[in-house]
């Protein structure tokens, strides 16, 4: 940590930019000539442009760039015991992880869930069971499936995946089974998918999937 308080106080400012004319002059010759207090400068800045280049995603977050804000601060070095992180950069580092958090829910921390559902075996895969979750929102749902103890598929076989209220049935996507009879896989889902109160796996043999195939395994979702 620098051990001038009234510069480390502008440091924040300065990478922001919004430092008068005299003050970031002030700044800039202090760095040249201070080390420790251009290193913090450096970390603030890392910190700083992340959140600018969040702000301007849309949807999606550039990859790893929480990899990049984390990783561009400084890591450990020798101290003295009293040393603190610098007051801008925790605060901007804060934000940084609140708003990463925020914008992008599960993309980078969680798993963003809004239903989910224990599959229960049927008499037709008695020793199967497994795990749904339904992750999103809007256009952008996903349905994430763990299943074990399904039989292997064969030749022109598959499984299918439905979002089940009573009568009606609509497809969250279809799937194969190797011989461990283990599969873990991500769907696309209907943006609504989370509106269904339960789901379910029937085992098809042609590629026009029939609802009132053999059913594997299935459950009520529960919202989250």
């Amino acid at each position: 940590m620098s051990d001038h308080p009234q510069t480390r106080d502008l440091l924040g400012p300065y990478v922001m930019g919004d430092l008068s004319a005299d003050e970031e002059r002030a700044v800039e010759d202090h760095l040249e000539n201070c080390a420790a207090c251009g290193q913090e400068a450096d970390s603030l800045r890392i910190v700083h442009e992340s959140l600018a280049e969040l702000a301007a995603v849309a949807e999606t977050p550039p990859p790893r760039l929480k990899d990049r804000a984390v990783g561009g601060m400084s890591g450990p070095v020798s101290r003295p015991a009293a040393r603190r992180i610098p007051s801008w950069l925790a605060v901007a580092a804060a934000a940084l992880i609140v708003a990463l958090g925020v914008a992008y829910g599960t993309s980078l921390f969680g798993s963003g869930e809004v239903a989910a559902a224990t599959l229960e075996p049927t008499r037709e895969a008695p020793g199967a069971g497994g795990e749904v979750e339904i992750v999103g929102g809007g256009e952008n749902m996903e349905v994430r499936l763990e299943a074990w103890g399904l039989p292997p598929c064969e030749r022109e076989e598959y499984y299918e995946l439905w979002l089940v209220e009573g009568e009606e049935r609509v497809s969250a996507g279809s799937f194969s089974v190797g011989e461990s009879g283990d599969v873990e896989v991500t769907l696309n889902a209907p943006k609504f998918a989370d509106s269904y109160p339960q789901v379910g796996i029937t085992a098809e043999k042609d590629r026009d999937p029939n609802p009132g195939a053999a059913k594997m395994l299935g459950g009520k979702l529960r919202q989250s």
